[in-house]
């Protein structure tokens, strides 16, 4: 029987087009990854989460094409790709942190993909982080902590400001973003005093009750700003709000002119760590420190106890009193 130039079978056309249909369409890494962060954006997610997926995403690509991998059809990028790619930023000597950040992007918008249905498998399945050593940064002494604090020249009005922010850092343990996000009615001074952070990373909101010092210092910096158009608790002096990267720049300066900065390096993140070490070695329980701080997970919390907790000392010594 001669066959026919094309198929007229219902069943058969029908079972074509359902393989057509399942089959993903050829796709590259930089159209999916456009998709990805715009899925990102709908879903809501913090402007700096997006940003972090952006960034590397786009590191991810460049690594690629550098090691040939098939960048233009992502249902081609196998395995053995993701781990070239890894040796090539070993290769390159960027950091544990750098590749884990890179792989944690990179697997997630591959999760992405295979939900879309432009691949089948990720290709970062069974791609392991890389180990990397459990340290806690470098910290504050409390003599270091007052020579900071004590810089700033409260008679003007840049100096209250700075060190209203330096002491909402050391006093709270807050994040940098947490702060910029301030506004005026997060801060109560009702009773003791409290401030609420509204966006927290994890997007949990939290209540910081405040201290003496804290407390006055905010009240008196909320007076001399005054009522203006931005409701956002920091600004400058044009009257408009203060960006990370200024404070980021203000915090070096005071770490350059007590000459801490030479000893450690003056950061947001600095303080955050100086707060939660001296809550630990004040005997802070660990879960109401996780609720002061917002931190997600307790692991990061551990590594403090492990190194400042004042149980060890306190152990040591235990049966060998008589001795």
């Amino acid at each position: 029987m001669k066959r026919r130039k094309s198929v007229t079978n219902v069943f058969a056309q029908q079972a074509l087009e359902t393989i057509s249909a399942e089959t993903p369409k050829i796709i590259s890494f930089h159209d999916s990854s456009i998709e990805f962060l715009k899925h990102c954006r709908i879903k809501g997610l913090a402007p700096d989460t997006i940003k972090f997926y952006e960034k590397e995403l786009r590191q991810t690509v460049r690594g690629l094409a550098d090691i040939d991998a098939p960048i233009l059809d992502i249902r081609k990028i196998r395995t053995e790709d993701i781990e070239r790619f890894i040796e090539y930023l070993q290769s390159l000597g960027r950091a544990t942190n750098t590749i884990n950040a890179r792989l944690r992007a990179g697997r997630t918008f591959f999760n992405f993909c295979i939900r879309k249905k432009y691949i089948v498998v990720n290709p970062y399945e069974g791609v392991q982080q890389l180990r990397k050593r459990h340290e806690v940064g470098a910290t504050f002494s409390k003599r270091q902590l007052k020579r900071l604090l004590d810089a700033p020249d409260v008679t003007t009005f840049i100096g209250l400001r700075d060190l209203a922010i330096m002491l909402t850092f050391a006093h709270t343990g807050i994040r940098l973003t947490e702060l910029t996000s301030l506004r005026i009615q997060d801060v109560s001074f009702d009773g003791k005093g409290a401030i609420n952070v509204q966006r927290a990373k994890n997007r949990y909101a939290r209540r910081i009750p405040l201290t003496a010092r804290l407390r006055t210092v905010l009240k008196a910096y909320i007076q001399e700003r005054g009522v203006l158009d931005t409701d956002l608790l920091f600004i400058n002096v044009e009257d408009q709000p203060l960006s990370g990267r200024t404070i980021q720049d203000r915090l070096r300066q005071y770490g350059k002119q007590t000459e801490v900065g030479k000893e450690v390096t003056v950061s947001p993140h600095a303080f955050r760590r100086t707060f939660c070490r001296l809550k630990v070695e004040a005997g802070t329980n660990i879960f109401v420190l996780q609720r002061l701080t917002g931190h997600q997970s307790l692991e990061i919390l551990k590594r403090y106890v492990e190194i400042y907790g004042k149980d060890l000392e306190k152990a040591i010594e235990l049966g060998f009193e008589d001795m």
